[in-house]
Parts: structure tokens; sequence; C-alpha cells
């Protein structure tokens, strides 16, 4: 009782339940997808944003490297500094490498060596008491821990970053020439400028950023999930600290390629924070746009119904009937364009096999013949050069011949009429072996069988040249195993018989087990393993004409298997 005033009550007001359950789906869906779009592009873009950011203070990094270096040169190649590398005069002291050099060249370390790369200069200036002092780095154990630095021989000198006992810098070393860059070199002269937390903060005043560089070892990164170096590589880890801030880290290397530092740069979420915004006005928009929708539908449904219902079944029954007779036309149409499509192409075939079988074997052999006729009867008359063309020719012609015949068996397999019978694979598999008796027996090949059935209902023709083509790759892959075994195997169950012919050959990479079964698809060079490269292709094309599949497992070294599935 209850149900039917339930559904009388819905049947009355169906314009109103559509209405307000179209709006409610499209609420459902829309929304979220809104909401997911949105959160997905903000994220995306805070990524991009602070990985560019990141990336422009790496760069300002490296142009600080170029600029030391390029000071360096000044310095390296000038006559007073080669005498002083000589003679060590403190007039060159004196007169040059004081406070306001360091100032001018924004540096806080210069070093000088002899040829015989001891230490001859060294001076400290500090940033922040802007006055030379005591060095906090250990010279000596900077040239030992890199020393690249001491290298004369390198031209254009040595860039990059460097650190020792927890002290991040950036260095350049020159070799040490006359002003007119010539040598030879009397020692080196290196710049040192330290990343302390003074030049940070004119990098950040720079950059209009919050910046940090610290060693790997900071005891700030353990409160951090920064993937290690070897993981994150040269990317970029993005991670947002609060509402507020996202900062990007990367490791820096040094001259040896180690990651020594990381770089954060904080950046302010001016595009999360424009997410939420739009968020909140693309909700609004979206619901009046849906409440709208939900109107339209309430009348348009209202006004179409009643004129709806009495054409309706007429519609159905002119649709139905207009479809059922394009489709018949259609489909006769199509039939008539694949039969006459069918036709063309057997007969190009037919032409094709003709040209192969006639046109083209027939000069073989005469090639072949004649060749034949030379080796036997005029080699007396040929040297050893001339013996090995003729036979090399001889040789080539027969490839050709037998990837002719391969051809043509490959082309004649879609239409070769499947017959399907009773097949014993033990007395088939015997049948196949006697083909290569002789050199089965030669080189004492191991042949085992194990079959759970021996009958199968399948072409036989089709079957045999599957097998054969399998047993001959099989005993030609062992040719270099002094113990080579061949083994037959038969699996079946409710659904498929599988065969199996395995070898312990010299096997294939496993990555090109689809690619071997292409046409001329060879993984070895001819003259290490004879064959036209069709035999593999020609038997996935059978297994498909059976309804079959073909797959084939191997190892280098070990050996392969190739399956047959075979549906019962």
């Amino acid at each position: 009782m209850v149900f039917d005033k339930a559904r009388k009550l819905i049947l009355k007001h169906i314009s109103v339940v559509i209405a307000a359950s179209l709006g409610i789906i499209v609420s459902l869906v829309i929304l979220p997808l809104v909401i997911v779009s949105i959160n997905l592009v903000v994220k995306n873009g805070e990524k991009k944003f602070t990985e560019q950011e990141v990336i422009r203070v790496e760069n300002l990094i490296h142009n600080e490297i170029e600029r030391t270096s390029r000071s360096l040169g000044d310095w390296s190649s000038w006559n007073d500094t080669y005498e002083f590398a000589v003679i060590q005069n403190q007039d060159f002291v004196e007169n040059n490498l004081f406070a306001d050099t360091f100032i001018n060249l924004d540096i806080n370390a210069i070093i000088i060596l002899n040829k015989s790369h001891q230490i001859i200069y060294t001076n400290y200036f500090d940033d922040k008491s802007q006055s030379i002092s005591d060095s906090p780095i250990d010279f000596s154990l900077l040239l030992k821990e890199y020393p690249e630095l001491t290298d004369t021989n390198t031209l254009g000198g040595i860039k990059g970053l460097a650190s020792i006992q927890d002290q991040l810098m950036i260095i350049a070393s020159n070799p040490i020439l006359t002003s007119q860059n010539e040598g030879p070199p009397t020692g080196n002269i290196i710049f040192i400028k330290t990343l302390s937390p003074h030049r940070i903060n004119d990098f950040s005043k720079i950059t209009l950023r919050q910046l940090g560089i610290n060693p790997v070892n900071a005891s700030f990164m353990d409160n951090l999930k920064i993937p290690e170096p070897s993981i994150l590589n040269n990317s970029i880890y993005v991670f947002p600290k609060n509402m507020d801030i996202i900062t990007g880290y990367k490791y820096l290397s040094d001259l040896h390629n180690n990651p020594i530092m990381v770089l954060n740069v904080d950046s302010p979420r001016d595009l999360f924070i424009q997410g939420r915004t739009t968020k909140v006005i693309v909700i609004v928009i979206l619901m009046v746009l849906i409440l709208f929708i939900s109107i339209i539908t309430y009348f348009l449904y209202n006004h179409l119904i009643e004129s709806r219902e009495h054409r309706l079944e007429e519609e159905i029954a002119a649709e139905k009937l207009e479809s059922a007779r394009l489709n018949a036309l259609e489909l006769e149409k199509r039939v008539i364009e694949r039969t006459r499509e069918l036709e063309i192409k057997n007969k190009d075939l037919e032409a094709f096999n003709y040209t192969v079988s006639h046109d083209l074997k027939s000069p073989l052999r005469g090639i072949s013949g004649y060749t034949t006729l030379l080796i036997n009867d005029h080699s007396d008359q040929l040297d050893a050069t001339g013996m090995d063309y003729l036979q090399k020719i001889h040789a080539s012609a027969f490839r050709m011949d037998q990837l002719i015949q391969d051809l043509l068996t490959y082309t004649k397999t879609n239409r070769n009429q499947i017959t399907k019978s009773h097949v014993n694979l033990d007395e088939l598999c015997v049948t196949l072996l006697l083909e290569y008796e002789e050199e089965i027996k030669k080189r004492n090949i191991l042949i085992t069988k194990e079959f759970d059935s021996e009958s199968l209902f399948i072409d036989r023709d089709g079957i045999a040249l599957v097998l054969r083509n399998l047993l001959d790759n099989a005993i030609k892959f062992t040719k270099n195993n002094p113990n080579p075994n061949i083994a037959f195997k038969c699996k079946t169950d409710e659904r498929k018989a599988t065969i199996s012919i395995s070898d312990n050959g010299v096997g294939f990479d496993s990555k090109f087990q689809k690619q071997i079964f292409d046409i001329f698809e060879r993984l070895h060079l001819a003259e290490e393993y004879p064959g036209t490269g069709i035999g593999l292709a020609l038997v996935k094309k059978t297994m498909e004409r059976f309804g079959g599949n073909v797959y084939a497992e191997s190892q280098i070294g070990v050996g392969s298997t190739f399956y047959l599935e075979i549906p019962i």
C-alpha cells in the first residue's frame, strides 16, 4: 500500500524528480572532478615554479663560479704572479695582496703554489669582520682532498664546488703563466669563495628568496624526507613546509661529482592561495549553473513528455525498419567489396608466386649449375682466391634458392587447406628425426620424448611443418655444444595441448622473445648459423591458423625452449 502511494506520487511529479536527480548527479560528478583538477593544477604548478626557482638559484651559483674563474684568469696570466711563484718576492704580496684585493675580487682566500706543489702564499679574508684573519680552512687538507687543484697541465683550469671540514666553498685553480699565456707554468694560483651565512644572505637578497646551503650531513636533514642522492640524482625535491611556504631541495656536487651540499629555496605559496580562492568561486558558479540546468530540465521534460509518448512507438518502429534496411545494404556492400579485394589479393599472390618460382629460380639454377661446373672441371685453372670466390658464389646462390623456397612456403600458408585428423605425435617425431638421422648420429645428439597424450586432432602437414622448423633450429644452435640434448614434451589439460621443444644450445636474450618470430628477423650472422629468418615466422603464422599460440623461453649459454599451445 505504501509502495503504491510512493510510486504514484513519484509518477505525478516525475519532472521534479528527474530535475532534482540530474542536479544531484551532476553535483556529485562535476564538483569532485573540478576540485581534484584544480588541486592537481595547483600542485603541478607549485612544483614547476619551485623547480624553476631552485634552477634559478643554482644558475646564480654557477655564475659565481664562472665569475671567480674569470677573476682568477687575470691573476694567473700575469708576469708579476709568474715571477712571484719563482722567487717569492715580498713586494708582490705587499703591493697586491691586501684586504681591498679580497673585497674587490669578492673572494675569501688565495693560495699560491710553486711548481713543486708547495704552498708559498695563503691568506684568508673574513666576510663578517671585513678583515684578513686566521683561516678556518686547512689548506693542506684541502689540496690533499682535491689534488687536481695542483695540476699545472690543465690550461683551462679547475673550477666548481668543494667541501672540507664542513666548509662549503666555490673554488677555482689555474696554472700560473706569463701575460702572454705562455709557459712553462711556475705553479698554481687558487681562489676560494666560502658559502658562508653572510654570502648566502647576499644571494637571498639578489634572488628575493630565502636560501639555504648546507652540507649533506647537516642535522636539519634528519627531520626531512629528502631522498638519498643516489635516488634523487639530479632532480629537485619539492616539499611544502606549511600553508605559506614551499621549499625545493637539490643536491650540489663537488669537483669529484660527489653530492656535498643541499641547496634549499623557500618560495611563497601564492598559487596555492589563489587555488583556494578559485575553488570557492568555481564551486559557487557551478552550483548556480547546476540549479539553472535543473530548472530548465524540469520545464523541458514536462513539456516534451506528453507529445513524446504519442510519437514514441511509431518513431521506434520506423527507426528500426530503416536501421535494418541500411544495415542490410551496408552488409551486402561490404561483402561484395571484401570478396572483390580477396579475389584481387589472391590473383596478386598467385602472380607473385609464379614470378618467384619461375623468373627468379631459373637464373639461380643457372648460377648454381655453372659454378658447380667451374669448381668440378676447372678448379686446376684457378688459384685459391678464385676458388674461394666461386665457392662463395655457389653458397650465396644456394642460400638465395633456400630463401625463395621459404618465402613461397610462407606465402602459401594461408591458402593451404586445414585438414584435421588424429596424428600420433610419437610417430610424427620419429619421421622428422629420420630426416636428420645422419647428423644426430654424427654429433651424438641425445633425443628424449615425454608425451602425456600421443594423439592430437590437428592438421598433420601443418604441425609437421612447425615441428620440423623447431627441430632444425634446435639441431643448428647446439652445434657448438659437445653434449647436445633435445627434448620433446607434450602436456594436456581440459583446454589445450602444450608441446615443447627444448635444447641446450646458445640461447638468446629474453628481451627478443617476440622479435624472433618476425619475418627475416635474425639474432646471429648467417656465417655463424645459416638460415633465412623465415622459419619462426612460418611457425607463428601456422599456429595462428590453428587458433593456437607459440612463445619461447631462453637464457644465453643455457638453451631455449619453444612452446606450442594448441586448443583441444
